[in-house]
């Protein structure tokens, strides 16, 4: 099975909606080590993500280690949210429609969409 994750969110509540991520990284975590593939594409403020994941001292560091080249970020949210150079040559940007990911690409290549 292929499976896209996608997350627009970053915020609940003026905090990072950090049981959003983690059921995120442990939902797409347990499908590939059963062999399915997945992404997890960060679209908006979701692209803030980005950037908190790859901190070394972030309480989700451990979840998101197997799945870093997994994460998908749109190019064009990057620069507006000023996270581009977190995660330039770091996480895989895309920038198929406009600068921002295709969904219609995945789609088209058998992924499942689930919006967090």
């Amino acid at each position: 099975m292929k499976v896209a994750f996608l997350i627009f969110s970053y915020l609940h509540k003026e905090k990072p909606n950090m049981p959003i991520m983690l059921h995120t990284l442990l939902f797409a975590r347990e499908m590939k080590e059963k062999g399915d593939e997945v992404k997890i594409i960060l679209e908006g403020e979701g692209v803030l993500w980005g950037r908190d994941l790859l901190k070394e001292d972030h309480p989700l560091s451990n979840h998101v280690k197997p799945l870093l080249e997994d994460i998908v970020v749109c190019e064009a949210c990057a620069n507006v949210f000023k996270v581009m150079d977190d995660v330039k040559d770091k996480l895989t940007l895309e920038n198929d429609l406009f600068g921002h990911i295709s969904l219609k690409k995945y789609m088209d290549e058998g992924y499942n969409i689930i919006t967090l």
